[in-house]
């Protein structure tokens, strides 16, 4: 049974102009940010963490919530279904978006917390602090590290098209082009298990 949806934060929670290759240009680094900044003496890591942080912050201070968010949080709740957030993103910008919007949520895991995606581990610590197994989450999210996350841990996967979605191949269990027909689909999974 689906008990847990656990949601990416950036182009999947909420539409937000995060710049990937403006960050990455600065640090100087063409590789993953994440995976590049855990190669690095405590001095660089500092610097990185600094670009990080104020291009975090700026997006988290502008982004706005994606179309069907709202709707598909509450129509989650109103059916018992738990919610969780997992982002690469550091804890102090999630908290930025979370109060902004007013969002509430079962779970909140950020980079500070975890190994980053693609890592199974949070999905499985998500889970355990739950009380739930890996097959009992949904995680939604836009770009193959999410894919990969819930492959790895166990859990179904959704992919929402996002602005990256031509630059990668993945398999998920199911591919949405926004939270609308996400609602929709998950809508359908619980109605199969006769809970809706």
């Amino acid at each position: 049974m689906l008990k847990c949806v656990i949601f990416d934060l950036d182009n999947t929670l909420v539409d937000s102009d995060l710049d990937f290759a403006a960050i990455k240009a600065e640090i100087g680094s063409s590789e993953p940010i994440l995976e590049y900044r855990a190669g690095c003496d405590e001095r660089e890591r500092r610097r990185i963490d600094a670009i990080l942080s104020r291009h975090e912050e700026r997006a988290a201070k502008s982004c706005a919530l994606s179309a069907g968010a709202e709707a598909l949080l509450e129509f989650l709740s109103e059916n018992g279904v738990r919610t969780a957030l997992l982002t690469r993103n550091s804890r102090a910008s999630v908290e930025t978006v979370l109060r902004r919007h007013g969002m509430r949520l079962d779970c909140v895991l950020s980079r500070d917390d975890s190994a980053p995606k693609p890592s199974p581990e949070p999905i499985l610590l998500i889970c355990r602090r739950l009380g739930i197994a890996p097959s009992e989450a949904l995680m939604v999210g836009d770009f193959l590290y999410d894919v990969q996350c819930g492959q790895a841990a166990g859990a179904r996967t959704m992919l929402v098209h996002g602005p990256h979605r031509d630059k990668f191949t993945a398999e998920p269990d199911f591919e949405v082009k926004d939270l609308r027909e996400g609602r929709k689909v998950i809508a359908g999974i619980l109605r199969t298990e006769g809970r809706e």
